[in-house]
């Protein structure tokens, strides 16, 4: 019929899901400005060996809408806008022993073009040391995703020290910070998303 299932990754215009999810698969392709069409469209497409139109079968799932407080259909619209780049220039670190591993964290921070990096017990100064007085826009946020881990609490000190040596506002965070600013395509904060709050 002309579809071609193409690997997650590469370049795609729809992505199919039956419901709104804070996957690695969702996320990265949501990051390239796909559509998100239901389920139901590919089913549609094998039953009847014809391609419906599309915006027919945009995915609609209002309950997780407002579960992750967000509509669908704006996250797309930025998404197109942003293209891949929502998080260029923002730094983000993750710890070394992160639940899930970090590696499905990469995959998410580097589809919106951040600068990603692992953060360990033997990790080195990354950020350069600056002097307040040089600096004319003020601290700039640096995140370090973690859990409240008793192995990831020993590194959050150092690594606050370091950004404040860098003359960076350091931010310790659960990862539920990078998923919900990446599936809403839109870059926030708040300090609910601070481990020391987050897993109270």
């Amino acid at each position: 019929m002309g579809i071609a299932v193409v690997q997650d990754g590469q370049p795609c215009d729809y992505l199919i899901a039956p419901q709104l999810v804070r996957t690695v698969k969702f996320l990265r392709n949501l990051s390239k400005g796909a559509v998100v069409l239901s389920s139901t469209w590919i089913e549609e497409c094998l039953d009847t060996k014809q391609i419906p139109d599309p915006e027919e079968y945009m995915l609609k799932d209002s309950e997780n809408e407002k579960r992750f407080g967000l509509k669908l259909e704006t996250s797309i619209r930025r998404a197109q806008k942003n293209k891949g780049r929502l998080l260029a220039g923002i730094p983000i670190y993750c710890t070394v022993g992160i639940k899930n591993g970090f590696e499905s964290y990469q995959a998410i921070a580097d589809a919106n073009g951040a600068i990603f990096m692992v953060y360990g017990p033997k990790s080195g100064n990354t950020i350069k040391h600056t002097n307040p007085e040089d600096d004319e826009t003020g601290p700039e946020p640096v995140y370090l995703l973690s859990t409240s881990t008793p192995d990831e609490k020993k590194l959050w000190k150092r690594f606050e020290d370091m950004a404040r040596r860098g003359n960076m506002e350091p931010r310790v965070v659960a990862s539920d910070w990078l998923l919900d600013v990446v599936m809403k395509q839109e870059v926030s904060f708040d300090e609910k998303y601070l481990v020391k709050n987050f897993f109270m």
